[in-house]
């Protein structure tokens, strides 16, 4: 063997007992999911402990319900499980108070709870109830109102816009970006060109806000020909990250008679948050947990140097979909990797594309690249991998 092919061989054995075994993803990412930060709590009681006790159980409820509205689908909420302040205090970890303030009878404070993961996901098992934690890229929302013929986007006048900024941004998996409608944005793409669906301004608009895919969404008002009332109609069309698909998603509409500008604006603002909440439930959807048990696939991560691997291991263990990964073989081009993960391969596509990270069926195995960093391997570059020791 020649000393580069030597050298090359003595990193990656290096490499592999630097990164070993791959252990359940339950570090950063578990915590940021299930810890809910900046809750205000206020109360009042007889004496100052009294209020602080109620303050502090009433902020533990309220992060509980946050974490229930991140993970959970809207509609499976009657169906979450029910928790006295006991029970909620048992799966709280860890409690930061900040802020604190108090009086003879009264306690204010804002506080950030971390619940347990393991306990949390136990609880929505034993309830049936279905959940994701897999943290999305942001969606970018372009807000597009047409009225007659005309179409706005960027316009102080445009009230669609104006409603979208005005609705709590929400702390879910996902989070929906406005943009902030500057002179750049101006430039980049613009009413009709949104509505067009043109794909190297919407791929630009993305690229600015490094959103993993764009909204359009179109407000207008319908009116009755034969009762004059009107109602809002909304439409989206929806494109991924690679803005060369387009998903329709069905239309919202709110068929309710307005007819004044204060009830144009309450309509509007009630169909943000209605198409925010539709937006974030197609995500968690898209990737919910399995309760059947884990599944493992054996993959190829192409190397183009040793970093790709401990990149890897990186990324990986950010997910929380994926349970364990371990190194089989190595050679200094290819580490063969076993995942074990919840859920079917789609849903672990979708989870590594959020990391930037293919899964490409290359039958009899798979292959994993690395965006900006690895190449499929070159046919035989596995032929003679080294076996972990």
């Amino acid at each position: 063997m020649a000393a580069d092919g030597r050298r090359g061989l003595s990193l990656a054995v290096a490499a592999l007992a630097l990164v070993g075994v791959l252990a359940p993803a339950s570090g950063a990412e578990d915590d940021d999911i299930y810890t809910v930060r900046d809750v205000p709590v206020d109360a009042t009681a007889d004496n100052a402990a009294a209020a602080r006790a109620r303050a502090l159980a009433d902020g533990q409820r309220r992060a509980l319900q946050r974490v229930y509205d991140r993970v959970t689908l809207e509609e499976d909420a009657k169906r979450l499980p029910r928790s006295n302040d006991r029970g909620i205090e048992s799966l709280v970890q860890a409690l930061e108070v900040d802020r604190e303030r108090t009086s003879k009878v009264r306690y204010l404070a804002s506080l950030t709870v971390r619940f347990k993961a393991d306990e949390m996901r136990e609880l929505l098992r034993q309830a049936g109830v279905r959940y994701a934690e897999t943290r999305g890229k942001p969606v970018l929302l372009l807000p597009v109102y047409q009225e007659g013929d005309d179409a706005m986007l960027w316009d102080d006048a445009n009230p669609w816009r104006r409603a979208w900024n005005a609705i709590p941004t929400g702390d879910g998996l996902i989070s929906i970006i406005v943009p902030i409608g500057d002179l750049t944005d101006a430039d980049t793409i613009d009413a009709k060109t949104a509505l067009e669906g043109d794909s190297e301004r919407l791929g630009a608009i993305a690229a600015r806000y490094r959103a993993g895919e764009v909204v359009v969404a179109v407000a207008k008002l319908v009116e009755n020909p034969d009762t004059k009332a009107q109602t809002l109609e909304i439409t989206t069309a929806r494109r991924g990250s690679a803005l060369g698909e387009s998903a329709q998603l069905a239309p919202v509409a709110a068929p309710v008679p307005v007819d004044t500008p204060v009830a144009v604006e309450k309509l509007l603002m009630a169909a943000a948050q209605r198409l925010s909440r539709r937006v974030e439930d197609d995500w968690k959807r898209a990737n919910l947990m399995s309760f059947g048990g884990e599944q493992q696939l054996l993959l190829s991560l192409p190397l183009g140097g040793i970093g790709d691997l401990v990149e890897a291991r990186k990324r990986l263990s950010e997910l929380p979909v994926v349970r364990r990964v371990d190194v089989m073989a190595l050679t200094p081009r290819v580490a063969r990797l076993a995942v074990t993960f919840s859920g079917g391969a789609p849903q672990l596509q979708a989870a590594l594309a959020q990391k930037d990270m293919t899964l490409i069926p290359q039958p009899p195995d798979w292959t994993l690249t690395i965006a900006g960093k690895t190449a499929p391997a070159a046919p035989g570059a596995e032929a003679q991998p080294q076996r972990a020791q």
